[in-house]
């Protein structure tokens, strides 16, 4: 089985936010040298319209991967407007008003105001300052022949699609259990700038006059401050099997929600729980590739292709907020998942596991942290010590399957292991103590990083076909935008009916 895991799959969606010289977030449209945000498969906009989406295909060569973000990256660094840079950090530079906030914009045609009155909807729903929160998603798919062999082992009786996307809601549901070890690791948000905590109450304490932090934290965006929907976590998700998981979004999507019922009809999709699938908050989500099923049908059709990890922070101290070391872990991490024993998640413990992801993110470098579980409070560290040894015989499988002696599987979990042992080493404690040793805010220091980066970006060695395919898309995808807008027949209330049309879970 270690063979078929070269075949493993990755892609890289990263989130950030253009920032101005001042440490401000930019007033500027997306830059037309980028292309159409609607319509480009690799460069777009996420909420705002300061807010850059870079993607990467799904590849199995990491190098490829890696080399095109560092593509896009540079292209980026290239078309800014003079002064800008691309903002490192998961929390926002300096913030203006709430409705100064520009909501990103995606044309005439249906389906770009349908993706701005989505985010409209998000606007209304949970404020424009908690949507300029950035962060990376890593999509993670095992090969069929991995599959094909588990099948063949496991003895299982369902048929090979069925089998798959059970294992994907199995490596899931392990990924809720132990999926606290990612902010542990890798949490690069322990502080904030004041402008985004405007007229709310909170816990945190002051750095300076425009810094807020906690001295253990270690990803406060994936706490209770950062990004979330307090509605959402009213209603409980089941990840136990494809159709339960189905049956629950379904429900979301259909409840109509009386907290989102007073908004005005014209600036949201709908009054739902959740106004399209993508509304799902989570540290982890089953995913599809469709063009023409919405992801509800088409995962019921289809079933899952692949997972999407969604609770890996921005990086500032990395030129583009990743780096395969940490990638090498993920890697590893989810095949483990995938692997282990995973029980159905009783409400129990789905309430454990919230609550152990909001320990982790606010407190998880505190000395001597005791984490809950099933079986009563544990050590972080001993917990943490415990997985990564139980991943030890994946992680040399790994090394083994693609001929790495270096500075592969098994370096990157040594390295993950000593933040175990001493947790100076993490991210999170490197970004405070670097913020207390220059005696800096935190907008002024991540933008010093974010302008370094800059400048290495826009010297980067890349690869010279890839630049030229991303200077052609931009100018194709502006096109296919037009032609978009062109084609369009129907009304644009008439095709938000018609998107707002659910008759059943699968149709």
């Amino acid at each position: 089985m270690a063979a078929t895991l070269t075949g493993i799959r990755r892609g890289i969606e990263k989130e950030g936010i253009r920032a101005t010289a001042a440490a401000t977030l930019s007033d500027q449209p997306h830059p037309q040298a980028l292309g159409a945000a609607l319509t480009h498969p690799y460069i777009t906009t996420d909420f705002a319209e300061a807010q850059l989406e870079l993607i990467t295909p799904a590849e199995t060569d990491k190098q490829k991967t890696f080399a095109f973000l560092t593509t896009l990256h540079h292209t980026v660094a290239k078309q800014l407007p003079a002064g800008e840079v691309l903002w490192g950090a998961s929390f926002p530079p300096r913030l203006p008003d709430e409705s100064a906030i520009t909501i990103a914009d995606y044309g005439q045609s249906n389906a770009g105001r349908l993706k701005k009155l989505y985010r409209q909807g998000l606007a209304n729903r949970y404020g424009r300052r908690m949507q300029t929160v950035s962060g990376i998603h890593y999509n993670f798919s095992l090969p069929e022949a991995f599959w094909q062999q588990l099948h063949q082992q496991t003895g299982s009786e369902l048929p090979l699609s069925a089998f798959i996307s059970s294992r994907y809601f199995h490596l899931i549901r392990n990924a809720l259990r132990h999926g606290w070890v990612v902010p542990y690791l890798f949490g690069a948000s322990p502080a904030l700038d004041s402008s985004y905590l405007e007229g709310r109450e909170h816990p945190l304490q002051a750095l300076d006059n425009e810094t807020f932090y906690l001295p253990w934290a270690t990803s406060l965006r994936l706490s209770n401050l950062g990004y979330g929907s307090s509605e959402q976590s009213q209603h409980a998700i089941s990840y136990n099997n494809k159709a339960a998981y189905l049956n629950d979004l379904y429900r979301l999507l259909t409840l109509q929600s009386d907290g989102y019922a007073g908004i005005d009809a014209g600036e949201q999709v709908n009054t739902s729980v959740l106004q399209m699938e993508n509304e799902l908050y989570g540290a982890i989500r089953p995913k599809i590739v469709s063009e023409d099923l919405r992801p509800l049908y088409a995962m019921c059709r289809k079933g899952v292709e692949y997972v999407e990890l969604r609770s890996v922070d921005n990086n500032p101290y990395l030129p583009v907020g990743i780096d395969e070391s940490q990638s090498h872990f993920l890697d590893a991490f989810l095949t483990y998942c995938a692997l282990a024993p995973s029980p159905e998640l009783e409400p129990e413990e789905m309430a454990i596991i919230q609550l152990r992801q909001e320990l982790v993110a606010t407190e998880g470098r505190k000395p001597g942290l005791m984490l809950p579980t099933v079986d009563g409070a544990q050590p972080l560290v001993a917990m943490g010590e415990s997985l990564l040894a139980a991943m030890q015989p994946l992680a040399a499988a790994l090394d083994s399957a693609y001929g790495m002696a270096e500075a592969g599987y098994q370096s990157s979990l040594q390295r993950q292991q000593d933040k175990f042992a001493d947790s100076t080493l993490t991210p999170s404690a490197q970004l405070l103590a670097d913020l207390q040793r220059h005696g800096v805010s935190y907008r002024t220091f991540v933008l010093q990083l974010a302008q370094q980066h800059h400048a290495v970006l826009q010297q980067a060695a890349v690869n010279a076909d890839d630049v030229a395919q991303l200077q052609a898309l931009a100018v194709s995808s502006i096109a296919a935008q037009q032609q978009k807008e062109a084609q369009d027949t129907l009304s644009f209330d008439d095709f938000l009916r018609e998107k707002n049309t659910l008759s059943s879970t699968c149709e």
